[in-house]
């Protein structure tokens, strides 16, 4: 299912864009002279379609207060005119903008407050079909509730996609007396709901998840449909499902055979919070399910694991193998193979085949050399659970494939888990392309405005913040070893506390918070760790990092979605200050992180501590450049540093757009064999 991107025609001068983004077009991957073609479009379309409107929002804004003195049944009369002009032409101005000015009079009379003017100005943005790029701490989700009425108010469903659960059912308790009040059904999906009760929640008019739940329920739902289903048969299926209702024959919902089984009704609008993070940092995890291999089959495969491992164990970087950090590469020696040969010789018959364990053997290595525990994976309960790198959330139901996961399982000594075979997969670009209608917003999706207009034409929207940035950015302090660097951050904590500010200090590691926490310990400091073993936590934890003493050690989980709140006595003492323990490979996390102070006008500081044993700077940085580094006096270091980090960023950030670009084009390669098109 696909249609037009973004939010149709802009006026009459706008009608050229709207045009450009054929549902066809949104699902290929381009090639040769259309890829300059497209870039040339994107930036026309920021310029036309992702221009920000402060005059309209202020009218916008002036019409709602108009509102304000209407009654009860007066203001659902507006509301009704509304949903009719919406109905006519859902991208006409005066549509949009009689819709927006009940939905901000909705907001105000049941969850008390009126939204500022770049709150609607991102609002106005999203209508257009914008990725819009609005602050940390301006009111994002309040924001997303205009956009999301618009196109409730069709009756099709819109998907207001969220990075996790906690966070789908927050927002929706928070904002459901606001579309209840326009006239809107609210639900919301988790991985607790059942199939009934994801069903009811996707046939309201606004539904709430993360984007795993979403895109499994379509795969389940693929599975149910037939193999090469016919619109004409779907079409006679619900006509006669029609025809018994009218005669009363059979229940509201007929029998339309499988369109009666599945839980969605079908993908025609999305309003994506965090976009970059779900529409980027995912775009090149495919989604597959997939059901276990035979019993027998998994047990003999678990033992060849296992002595894979062994043998792993037993070989030596550089002398067997030699391996690359940057790519996740290893690659036997001769010695290494000899060393496999003369192994094989006592092993069951599977070894004899020289391609099959070298291959086997490979993964062994990777998963001991290049899959760190308490970074890409935790393991709790004797299981190994996948852990995102960009968030430190553990991915629950996850696993790597073509043997990797059993690698691990075997490396780490738990129970390895049948091989899984292949039941449905889709790549998640793949899978939001398909949408009618897709918007979305975040707090960091500038640096990936032109993946965003490549892969999904979506043009990016930057919107101005409410009030003044009081956030005060410290430059990069550059350390020769991660020890020093760890010292030097309870150092300043230590410091920083004693005089009652609230800190926060993001980690990239679960382990790296673990180690944090036992040096502030030594130093008599107080702190709240929040990790992928603690997400339960999240909530509690967040509430109190923002008054004074307050000291919280966190992964990235922390930097998205999450609103910490300082008190009158930490706002007089300076408010928040971030302390960053590593640079990551895209720069907009960073700034995500950095984010969580100075919201809303607030004081804060941010810190940046790096060390020269930093995964940024072993895989991205040349060569010359850590040795320049290594030598440099402590005084120019951090000079240097700052001059060779943001090279880095971009060198890393650079081949992760490229593995993205590439998954791309292979999945619309297969979605394309899937239709049966040809290029």
């Amino acid at each position: 299912m696909s249609g037009v991107v973004g939010g149709g025609t802009i006026g009459r001068s706008g009608r050229l864009w709207a045009d450009l983004a054929k549902p066809q077009e949104r699902t290929l991957a381009l090639r040769g002279a259309d890829v300059f073609g497209s870039t040339v479009v994107g930036i026309g379309a920021r310029f036309r379609r992702a221009r920000t409107e402060r005059g309209r929002a202020k009218s916008i804004l002036t019409e709602a207060r108009t509102l304000s003195d209407h009654s009860s049944a007066a203001f659902a009369e507006r509301v009704s005119e509304a949903q009719s002009l919406v109905l006519l032409d859902r991208s006409s101005r005066a549509a949009v903008d009689a819709a927006y000015a009940c939905a901000v009079e909705a907001v105000r009379r049941t969850l008390g407050f009126e939204l500022h003017t770049v709150q609607v100005m991102a609002a106005l943005a999203m209508a257009k079909g914008c990725c819009c790029e609005l602050a940390t701490g301006e009111g994002k989700t309040a924001a997303a509730i205009l956009p999301a009425a618009l196109d409730g108010m069709v009756g099709r469903g819109v998907h207001v996609i969220t990075v996790n659960d906690y966070l789908a059912g927050r927002d929706a308790e928070i904002t459901g007396p606001a579309y209840r009040l326009l006239g809107l059904r609210v639900g919301f999906v988790t991985e607790t709901s059942s199939t009934e009760a994801r069903r009811e929640a996707y046939s309201a008019d606004i539904t709430y998840a993360a984007e795993k739940q979403l895109i499994f329920d379509y795969l389940r739902d693929r599975l149910l449909t037939p193999v090469n289903p016919r619109m004409a048969s779907a079409l006679l299926d619900e006509v006669a499902g029609y025809d018994r209702r009218v005669r009363g024959a059979e229940t509201e919902r007929g029998d339309a055979k499988w369109a009666q089984t599945v839980t969605q009704r079908g993908l025609h609008a999305a309003v994506i919070d965090e976009a970059d993070s779900v529409l980027i940092d995912q775009a090149g995890t495919p989604a597959i399910i997939g059901r276990d291999a035979p019993e027998e089959l998994g047990e003999a495969a678990a033992e060849r694991y296992r002595t894979s491992d062994a043998i792993a164990a037993s070989l030596t970087r550089g002398v067997h193998y030699k391996l690359d950090e940057g790519q996740r590469f290893v690659a036997l020696t001769d010695a290494g193979r000899h060393v496999l040969d003369e192994r094989s010789v006592e092993l069951p018959p599977f070894w004899s085949g020289p391609r099959r364990r070298e291959e086997l053997v490979k993964l062994s290595l990777m998963a001991r050399e290049t899959f760190e525990r308490d970074d890409d994976y935790v393991v709790r309960d004797g299981a190994v659970e996948l852990v995102d790198r960009q968030t430190g959330r553990v991915l629950t139901g996850r696993q790597w494939q073509q043997g990797l996961h059993q690698a691990v399982e075997a490396k780490e000594g738990v129970t390895i888990t049948a091989g899984r075979q292949t039941m449905s997969r889709i790549g998640y670009a793949a899978f939001f392309a398909r949408y009618r209608r897709l918007c979305g917003m975040s707090g960091t999706c500038w640096e990936t405005r032109h993946e965003l207009w490549r892969m999904y034409r979506l043009p990016v929207a930057r919107v101005p913040t409410h009030k003044r940035v009081r956030r005060r950015h410290a430059g990069d302090r550059v350390f020769t070893s991660e020890t020093q660097k760890f010292e030097a951050v309870a150092n300043r904590t230590a410091k920083l506390s004693g005089v009652g500010r609230p800190v926060l200090i993001g980690t990239r590691s679960v382990a790296a918070s673990e180690r944090l926490g036992k040096l502030l310990d030594e130093r008599g400091v107080g702190c709240k760790i929040l990790n992928a073993y603690r997400e339960a936590e999240e909530a509690e934890i967040i509430a109190a990092a923002g008054e004074e003493h307050a000291v919280t050690v966190a992964t990235n989980m922390a930097g998205r979605g999450t609103d910490i709140k300082l008190t009158k006595k930490a706002k007089k003492l300076g408010g928040l200050v971030v302390v960053a323990t590593e640079r990551h490979n895209e720069r907009r996390v960073d700034r995500q992180l950095f984010g969580r102070a100075g919201r809303q006008g607030d004081p804060g500081r941010a810190e940046m501590f790096v060390s020269l044993d930093d995964e940024l700077v072993r895989g991205a940085m040349p060569t010359t450049g850590r040795l320049a580094l290594r030598l440099t006096p402590p005084p120019f270091r951090s000079l240097l540093g700052r001059l060779l980090l943001p090279v880095s960023q971009r060198i890393a950030s650079g081949r992760a757009a490229v593995h993205r670009l590439e998954s791309w084009k292979h999945d619309s390669s297969k979605d394309l064999a899937l239709r049966g098109h040809t290029r």
